[in-house]
């Protein structure tokens, strides 16, 4: 009998652990990083990626924006390699889909892993993207009837999520007055 009083509280005293540990991880994110995710398409996802910043907590729009812009480098560099390497084996028709679909993510990688971050530049580039359709997955490229990988590629997957997520955040911070706007050239 006295072993189970001593298990009951062990498992007690453990549930409390985990409570405790559950409300610290939920209040590691912060009301400012709440509020820039609420409007993004995927906001469960965005402060995930936002709280893993450590400067997240007090970080103004810009610098938010920043850091999930270093998260999508990060995923849209992972996503180019993947789109690579399925493009290997793949038919003729479909090779080149992935061959467009990885070069769009070359692009973003190449773009986005730039330093210093530069927002204008991202947010005209984010914008052509938007204007071209570029959707942020390769599910077009997979046959018909193909099992949709649950990966960076598939619709709804990381880099989808994550360049939904930079999309907003980009677009957010004001320009600067007297900045240069891009040509479009």
């Amino acid at each position: 009998m006295a072993t189970h009083c001593r298990s009951t509280r062990a498992l007690s005293l453990s549930l409390s652990i985990s409570v405790v540990l559950l409300l610290r991880a939920a209040s590691l994110v912060s009301a400012d990083v709440k509020k820039a995710c609420a409007d993004t398409p995927y906001p469960d996802y965005c402060e995930t990626v936002l709280s893993a910043g450590p400067k997240s907590k007090s970080a103004n729009a810009s610098a938010l924006a920043e850091i999930a812009v270093r998260a999508a480098a990060k995923t849209t560099a992972a996503a180019a390699a993947l789109a690579r390497k399925e493009e290997k084996g793949i038919t003729k028709s479909a090779w080149w889909c992935m061959d467009n679909c990885a070069s769009d993510i070359e692009d973003a990688a190449k773009r986005l892993g730039s330093k210093p971050v530069n927002l204008a530049q991202l947010r005209s580039f984010i914008e052509r993207t938007e204007n071209d359709n570029v959707v942020w997955n390769c599910d077009e490229c997979r046959a018909d009837g193909a099992s949709k990988k649950d990966d960076l590629l598939s619709k709804d997957g990381d880099l989808e999520m994550i360049m939904g997520v930079v999309s907003v955040l980009v677009k957010r911070v004001p320009t600067k007055k007297g900045a240069a706007k891009p040509s479009s050239h």
